[in-house]
C-alpha cells in the first residue's frame, strides 16, 4: 500500500478523507496522491433534426472556478494535518479534464480513498467509478474519520472470487494488523474453500487468524456491522456487489448495508 488515490473535487474538498489517506500510508511508509477532478455537466444528446444546439462555452472558465475553490478547501484540509502526515501528500491539480477519468487513474494506485459524506452528494458515485473502473481496491470512510486503523481486521468471508481478490491485494494490511479475524455467516457463502481453509492459507503467510461463524438473521451486512463492533475492529476487508448491483438495489444485500451502517473503514474489491 504504498500509492494511495485521493480524488477531490469542489463538490467533496471539504471533506475528503486526508487524514484516512495520510494515517494509512503511514502506516506502510507510502505517499498519497490527491488528485483534483472537475465535475462538468453530462453530455447531452439532441436530435440532429430538431435543430437544438448545445453550448459548451464558458466551461474552460467553470472548470477554473472549481478548482480554484477546491485546492482553497484542500489545502486549509491538510494544513490541519500532523508534519509527518501532511508530507506524504502531494496535489495534482491538471491532470484529469473530466471527473469519470478518476476510475482509470485509480488503475496505477494500490487503493483509492473516498469518504461516505453526507455533505458531499456524488460520493458513492465517486466510490462506484473507482471500484468498478480501477480493479484496484477501494476504501470507503466514515465522515470525519481521525484516527490510527488497521491493527484489528475484520474479513468479511464469503468464499467469493471478489473476496478472494481483495484478499491477494491486501497481504500488506493482514500482515501488519495486530489481530485479524475471519468472519464467516451461515447462509452467506458461495460454492469454495470455507474459514478455515483461508486460515490456513494466510497462516502460510504468517498471519495468525481467528475463525468465527455466526447466523445473520437481520442480513449479512448488519451482522458484519456488528459482528466488527463486538470485536474492536478498526478495519473491515470486503467483497464488493458479490450479487448483481441490480439484485443489490432490489432486494439490498450485504455491500448495500455495510456502505450505509459502517462505522469503521472498509476496503472493497469487486
Amino acid at each position: 500500500m504504498k500509492q494511495i488515490l485521493l480524488p477531490f473535487g469542489a463538490d467533496n474538498a471539504d471533506v475528503a478523507p486526508i487524514s484516512a489517506a495520510t494515517r494509512f500510508a503511514s502506516r506502510f511508509d507510502g505517499q498519497v496522491t490527491a488528485l483534483f477532478y472537475p465535475r462538468l455537466p453530462d453530455p447531452v444528446i439532441v436530435d440532429p433534426m430538431s435543430g437544438g444546439v448545445v453550448s459548451y462555452e464558458g466551461i474552460d472558465e467553470e472548470v477554473a472556478a472549481q478548482r480554484e475553490q477546491a485546492e482553497a478547501q484542500f489545502l486549509a484540509a491538510k494544513q490541519t494535518l500532523p508534519a509527518d502526515l501532511g508530507g506524504r501528500v502531494s496535489v495534482e491539480l491538471q491532470r484529469l479534464s473530466n471527473w469519470r477519468q478518476v476510475g482509470e487513474e485509480s488503475r496505477v494506485f494500490d487503493l483509492t480513498v473516498v469518504a461516505r459524506a453526507t455533505r458531499s452528494p456524488h460520493w458513492q458515485t465517486l466510490f462506484e467509478m473507482a471500484l468498478f473502473e480501477g480493479g484496484r481496491p477501494v476504501m470507503l470512510t466514515p465522515e470525519g474519520w481521525d484516527k490510527p486503523f488497521g491493527d484489528t481486521v475484520v474479513v468479511a468471508w464469503n468464499r467469493s472470487t471478489e473476496t478472494a481478490r481483495l484478499i491477494g491485494q491486501s497481504l500488506p494490511i493482514l500482515c501488519s494488523a495486530k489481530a485479524v479475524h475471519i468472519v464467516e455467516l451461515e447462509g452467506w457463502y458461495a460454492s469454495g474453500p470455507d474459514g478455515k481453509a483461508l486460515q490456513k492459507y494466510l497462516a502460510g503467510h504468517g498471519i495468525k487468524a481467528e475463525q468465527h461463524k455466526s447466523e445473520a438473521p437481520n442480513g449479512p451486512g448488519a451482522k458484519m456491522v456488528e459482528i466488527s463492533r463486538d470485536l474492536g475492529a478498526d478495519l473491515m476487508l470486503k467483497g464488493a456487489y458479490t450479487q448483481s448491483r441490480l439484485t443489490q438495489l432490489i432486494f439490498g444485500g450485504a455491500t448495500r448495508q455495510i456502505l450505509d451502517q459502517a462505522d469503521i473503514p472498509v476496503i472493497f474489491a469487486h
